[in-house]
C-alpha cells in the first residue's frame, strides 16, 4: 500500500517537474523584435545606431515572458540608448519580446549651472544635435539659480527645486500643444522664436513672447494647459485675427477662455 502511494507521489512529482521544465524552456525569452518609429509615430526601417535585437536580448534573454519586468527592461534600454525612447514592450508568445522605440529629437536646450542641456519633448536628456539644427533655448523660463537633481542621458531631467520642474513641464507641454496644431517640431522656433520665448511671474502665470513680437498671457497654466494652448494657438495662427505682429496680445484665462484686445 505504502509502495503504491510512494509510486504515485513519484509519478506526480515527475509530471510536475516535466511541466516546469517544458514551461520554462518554451516561455523563456529567446528572440527580440525591435520596432522603430519616428517622432510622428510612423514606422521606420532599421536605423544606424538604433538598438538591435541583441541589444534588447542583453536585458531580456532567459527571462520568463510571464514574469518579465517590462519597466525595468525599458529603463535599462533608455539608459543604454539615450537617443531612443523605449515606449512599450509587447509579448509575442511563446518567447518573443517586441520592443517599440521612438527616435528622440532634441527639442529644447537650457543652461544649467553654466552648461547647456538638451531635452526631447518628454524632458529626457539627449545628445546635442549633429545635423546643425539649433533647438529653442528655454533658459528664460528657468528661475535662477538652478541646479539639476537628474541630468543623465536617457533619463528624465529634473531640477533640484519644484518651481523649475513646474516651469519646465509647462514649457514642454506648450510646445507639444503647438505640435498638435499641425506645426512640425523643426518649425516651432520659426513660430515661437529661438530664445527668450517663455517667462513666468511670481504667481506662476506664463507669458509667451512669439517671434513676431505678440504676447500670449496664460493664467493658471497648471490646469488643462494643453487644451488652453491649443485654443490660444488656434487663435494666434488664424489670419483673420491679425495677431502675428509686435504688440498683439492674447490672454488665456483660468477657465480656459481665450480673449484678444478686439474681444
Amino acid at each position: 500500500m505504502k509502495s503504491k502511494k510512494l509510486l504515485t507521489l513519484i509519478i506526480i512529482f515527475s509530471v510536475v517537474l516535466v511541466i516546469i521544465v517544458v514551461f520554462t524552456s518554451v516561455f523563456t525569452v529567446r528572440q527580440a523584435l525591435p520596432v522603430y518609429h519616428n517622432f510622428e509615430g510612423g514606422q521606420m526601417a532599421s536605423v544606424e545606431g538604433a538598438p538591435t535585437e541583441n541589444d534588447v536580448l542583453q536585458f531580456a534573454r532567459g527571462k520568463s515572458v510571464f514574469f518579465l519586468d517590462k519597466q525595468t527592461v525599458i529603463d535599462q534600454l533608455n539608459q543604454a540608448f539615450p537617443q531612443w525612447h523605449a515606449i512599450g514592450i509587447v509579448i509575442n508568445f511563446p518567447n518573443i519580446v517586441e520592443v517599440h522605440f521612438v527616435q528622440r529629437v532634441a527639442v529644447v536646450k537650457l543652461n544649467v549651472s553654466g552648461a547647456d542641456v538638451y531635452l526631447d519633448s518628454m524632458g529626457y536628456v539627449v545628445d546635442a544635435p549633429t545635423d546643425g539644427s539649433v533647438p529653442m533655448d528655454i533658459t528664460s523660463a528657468i528661475a535662477a539659480p538652478s541646479s539639476a537633481r537628474v541630468n543623465e542621458k536617457g533619463k528624465k531631467f529634473q531640477f533640484q527645486d519644484e518651481v523649475n520642474n513646474y516651469r519646465l513641464g509647462c514649457v514642454l507641454e506648450t510646445i507639444m500643444a503647438l505640435w498638435q496644431c499641425n506645426t512640425e517640431i523643426e518649425d516651432i522656433p520659426a513660430v515661437l522664436g529661438k530664445s527668450d520665448v517663455f517667462t513666468f511671474d511670481a504667481e506662476g502665470s506664463m507669458t509667451i513672447t512669439t517671434r513676431a513680437g505678440a504676447k500670449i498671457y496664460v493664467m493658471s497654466p497648471d490646469v488643462d494647459l494643453t487644451e488652453k494652448m491649443i485654443k490660444a494657438f488656434s487663435v494666434y495662427c488664424d489670419d483673420s485675427y491679425d495677431l502675428q505682429k509686435n504688440g498683439a496680445e492674447i490672454t488665456v484665462w483660468p477657465d480656459g477662455k481665450v480673449t484678444t484686445p478686439q474681444q
